[in-house]
């Protein structure tokens, strides 16, 4: 392992534990503006608009796991409006509060190991920044859940674990964050995040086919289609 590649340490993540909605509203509005700011939301444009634009129906429908606020869905909603394509999007959060907070109004609460969805009723299952989440056998499960709800295509991007994201970390902590919960629950993002060999190790034995490759600076993306 590099240097530059620490060790991965598995952790609990405070907005993943109780906090007021005050709190979580604050932390998940950080969230956001790092996607926005640092390129995700162009990432997940990059990744997911031509595989969404391919679906054969005139309103693919996306299931966003992880959703937060649901502000990836909506971002995505916008661009596929702009190229005349309506998009149904369902964003499912396992923390209710959460959940409350996305302004589809397609949201559920519920765990994303146990999809409450039947066999091949959305077309793709796609989630950003949630895999590190997860530890090797609970991404393998959640994977096949995916594709056993997906009638098209799994897409998750997520970090790569690197010393240079955590020192971004370090410094919008000081100067940008609205909340100090984000800067410690993002040090522990990128600490218990997946490198890309250890990921494409994972998903070759879950979903053998599944591509992980990289998709910006230090972030990894993870596709797999169903032939």
């Amino acid at each position: 392992m590099s240097l530059l590649v620490p060790p991965r340490v598995p952790s609990d993540e405070i907005l993943d534990g109780i906090v007021t909605p005050v709190q979580a509203e604050e932390s998940l509005a950080d969230i956001e503006w790092i996607h926005r700011a640092l390129g995700g939301r162009a990432i997940v444009k990059r990744h997911l608009v031509p595989l969404l634009l391919a679906v054969p129906s005139p309103r693919p429908v996306l299931l966003d796991l992880g959703a937060g606020t649901g502000h990836v869905g909506r971002s995505l909603t916008g661009e596929l409006s702009r190229r005349g394509r309506k998009l149904v999007t369902i964003d499912l959060d396992r923390q209710l509060l959460h959940a409350r907070l996305s302004a589809t109004g397609r949201s559920v609460a519920a765990d994303a190991l146990r999809l409450p969805l039947a066999d091949g009723s959305v077309d793709v299952v796609s989630s950003t920044l949630f895999l590190h989440h997860f530890d090797a056998a609970s991404i393998a499960a959640l994977l096949r859940e995916s594709a056993r709800v997906a009638r098209v295509a799994v897409v998750a991007l997520d970090l790569t674990r690197h010393r240079i994201p955590l020192a971004i970390n370090a410094l919008l902590s000081r100067f940008a964050y609205r909340s100090p919960i984000t800067g410690l629950d993002g040090r522990a993002s990128v600490l218990q995040a997946w490198t890309i060999p250890e990921l494409r190790a994972i998903a070759a034995r879950a979903l053998p086919g599944t591509l992980v490759r990289p998709a910006g600076p230090f972030v990894q993306g993870l596709l797999w289609r169903r032939t």
